[in-house]
């Protein structure tokens, strides 16, 4: 029992961006990578329900980490989990911890090697999430509220 070669065709796999509004997401990964200037940061890339795919980077060692990372967390917490007494910072134990996750994102146009596309700028909590759904843009599902 076998099969005959036939050469694969057209894409393996096809990239949705998100559109710009907001979304409830899915972290699906987060790799432990660095920047040019060899700065340590998370990629994390998130997943929509309609099969969209983001990225977003979260540079450690700057002034807004603290307060990015808080807002990550806090999406989380909002999206039903209990965010655990660990140590959150550049570790394995905070990439398990966020894996898998739920959390509300913003997306906007944003400048990426001179053309605008679609790019996650933040993590909401869940009051600003509902806020958004009054803004003109927005892209909220009403089966998810």
């Amino acid at each position: 029992m076998g099969f005959s070669y036939k050469r694969p065709v057209g894409e393996r796999n096809t990239y949705k961006n998100f559109e710009v509004g907001v979304y409830p997401a899915v972290i699906k990964k987060v790799k432990l990578a660095k920047t040019k200037a060899d700065k340590p940061k998370f990629t994390i890339i998130v997943n929509g329900k309609n099969e969209e795919s983001g990225l977003y980077n979260l540079v450690f060692g700057n002034e807004f980490t603290e307060k990015n990372f808080n807002y990550l967390l806090a999406s989380i917490e909002d999206n039903g989990t209990e965010i655990p007494d660990i140590d959150f910072d550049y570790n394995e134990e905070t990439v398990k911890f966020l894996t898998g996750k739920n959390v509300y994102i913003r997306v906007e146009l944003s400048d990426w090697n001179g053309e605008l596309v679609p790019a996650i700028t933040e993590f909401l909590n869940e009051e600003e999430f509902e806020a958004a759904d009054e803004l003109p843009g927005t892209e909220l599902d009403s089966n998810s509220q």
